[in-house]
């Protein structure tokens, strides 16, 4: 079974998604980039697109989001965006 991280996902408005997940899946601005637990620490551009990961129980999540940044720490993705919608 794969390592978990923990993912959160914050607007100006709310925190949208704050749980462990196995892999994220995020719409950088100079390409789109996958993270598992033990990442090298990074930040990154995003653009607006589409955010995928898998809950720690294996349920795959796919959010619009509209620009912002991500921070990756090697057991923590923090996604700062201007919006994030549920699709």
């Amino acid at each position: 079974m794969a390592e978990k991280l923990i993912l959160e996902v914050v607007t100006p408005e709310r925190a949208v998604v704050s749980e462990e997940v196995q892999i994220v899946m995020a719409p950088g601005s100079e390409g789109e980039f996958g993270v598992l637990k033990g990442h090298t620490t990074f930040l990154a551009s995003l653009k607006s697109g589409i955010l995928r990961f898998e809950t720690a129980s294996g349920t795959q999540k796919n959010f619009q989001i509209e620009g912002g940044f991500a921070e990756v720490l090697p057991d923590k993705v923090t996604v700062l965006a201007e919006s994030a919608v549920e699709v």
